[in-house]
């Protein structure tokens, strides 16, 4: 397993220099690396792998898209060491054309929670008027309340950057919450709704 499991705060940084696909380093606070992600280009469902470095000797994580039609975007985060399916991401597709949701389902398909854009309002300037000005934000909420995990997009117009913090005891599983960053940095981070 790698490092980034037990950061409770990390970076995504897209790789800018790349012919094809998108690459993308899970970073600490000091921009210590713990992670590697490939994102393969031309295939009609996505496949995005992460391994422990840039070698790819190692993959962890694995992130399938269900089915070919992205509006209703399924992906499902797979424990490459051991098969396991952690669990689904799914985009709601009429309900994100405003502000962003996906929801989170466990193993068996249950529903555990969801990943919301930060304010209509912002959400909706993002769309109309500032676009890239105004880098997305979001939080997880999961039954029980508690503290949220956060996700926040920085200003770059050349690098995506997302930074994501993890309350110590949050009782969601870091292995999909870093499946889930990965899939909002390479998948909603490009555009799509």
């Amino acid at each position: 397993m790698t490092g980034v499991l037990d950061l409770n705060q990390y970076m995504i940084r897209e790789k800018f220099w790349k012919i094809f696909g998108n690459k993308f380093w899970f970073e600490d606070v000091d921009e210590k690396r713990y992670g590697f992600c490939e994102q393969k280009r031309f295939k009609l469902k996505e496949d995005i792998r992460i391994y422990v470095d840039e070698s790819k000797s190692q993959e962890w994580l694995k992130i399938k898209q269900k089915q070919i039609v992205d509006a209703w975007g399924g992906y499902d985060i797979m424990d490459s060491q051991s098969g396991e399916h952690i669990g689904t991401v799914r985009r709601k597709f009429w309900a994100s054309v405003l502000r962003t949701r996906w929801h989170l389902l466990d193993a068996a398909g249950n529903e555990i929670g969801m990943l919301i854009e930060d304010s209509m309002g912002y959400a909706l300037a993002r769309r109309i008027l500032l676009g890239i000005l105004l880098p997305k934000k979001f939080h997880i909420e999961i039954g029980g309340g508690g503290e949220f995990v956060t996700m926040r997009q920085m200003f770059n117009p050349f690098i995506k950057k997302l930074v994501v913090n993890i309350p110590p005891s949050h009782p969601l599983d870091r292995r999909f919450i870093a499946g889930l960053a990965i899939v909002i940095a390479a998948i909603d981070g490009r555009g799509k709704k």
